[in-house]
């Protein structure tokens, strides 16, 4: 079992495995560059040095990046698919550089051009990327479901096996499923016959084996409204009860599972811990701890 949180790669990705550790994450998520602007620095062969040498030496397991969310890879805008594009490309490279193995991503939106032509552009841009880089396949690329707010793609599994049908490699592809996303999708997870209807919807469109990674979250809108905003670990409207289940189940429990709660890094360092003890069979209080206001 490896549980983690998305830590802060302030100062350089370097810096992330040891944050990590500090809150008792067997894996990790960062963000290898500022995902709020276009322009960025390049990570140096000493920065990429160091952050191999501290997470080989901090015991970090499976590393995911998650990609800035300026990106859209749905959009038909010559000048902002460019721009979306060239940015992936980079996020790419920078992956392949620090030795990070996954790269999660939204798949994108069709800002009004409709579904088809969306998950049409979304497919267009990633076989494009595979092409480019034949010898970054260290990487795998990882689509993330969606809450469906707006025009974005990806709340539906049918919606990702829609894209994963028109790309060239598909086995340089995998999904992490969010949970307070599948439930603002209309995936019922917070009871039990509804959680095993989604794991047996999953893998009948995906296929459990195409099922790489897990983002835990609570959700604080209601089921099925399709608005993505994070709640801490059983304090939304999802459960407590969920989180045993994802901790227990074979499907998985062996599966990295990332905490991007509004909790921040003290708060995640309790939540991992009551998780490890929800994984033990133990029936703890649920952590006492404020909402820091993070929302990944």
């Amino acid at each position: 079992m490896q549980l983690g949180a998305h830590v802060s790669a302030a100062g350089g990705p370097q810096n992330a495995p040891e944050r990590g550790r500090e809150i008792g994450c067997d894996c990790i998520q960062i963000f290898t560059r500022n995902q709020r602007q276009w322009q960025v620095k390049p990570i140096s062969d000493d920065e990429a040095a160091a952050f191999r040498e501290n997470r080989r030496a901090h015991g970090i397991g499976a590393v995911m990046s998650h990609s800035s969310y300026l990106i859209n890879l749905g959009t038909t805008d010559p000048d902002k698919f460019a721009r979306s594009y060239n940015a992936f490309d980079q996020e790419l490279i920078r992956c392949h550089q620090l030795g990070v193995e996954l790269l999660n991503f939204h798949p994108g939106a069709h800002v009004g051009e409709g579904e088809a032509t969306g998950i049409a552009q979304i497919a267009h841009a990633l076989n494009a990327l595979c092409r480019t880089h034949p010898d970054k396949t260290d990487v795998l690329l990882v689509l993330e479901n969606v809450a469906g707010q707006g025009t974005t793609l990806g709340s539906s599994f049918e919606e990702l096996r829609a894209i994963l049908d028109q790309l060239e490699q598909p086995e340089r592809f995998g999904v992490c499923i969010d949970t307070a996303h599948v439930f603002a999708a209309g995936y019922p997870i917070h009871t039990e016959e509804g959680w095993e209807e989604t794991w047996e919807a999953f893998d009948r469109v995906l296929g459990m084996d195409r099922l790489v990674a897990l983002h835990l979250n609570d959700s604080k809108p209601p089921f099925a409204s399709r608005k993505d905003r994070h709640a801490l670990i059983g304090r939304g409207e999802i459960g407590a009860e969920a989180f045993r289940r994802v901790l227990t189940d074979a499907r998985t429990r062996s599966l990295p599972m990332f905490l991007e709660t509004p909790a921040g890094p003290e708060g995640w360092a309790q939540e991992i811990e009551w998780l490890r003890g929800a994984a033990r069979g133990e029936d703890r209080p649920l952590p006492q701890i404020g909402d820091a206001g993070v929302n990944l």
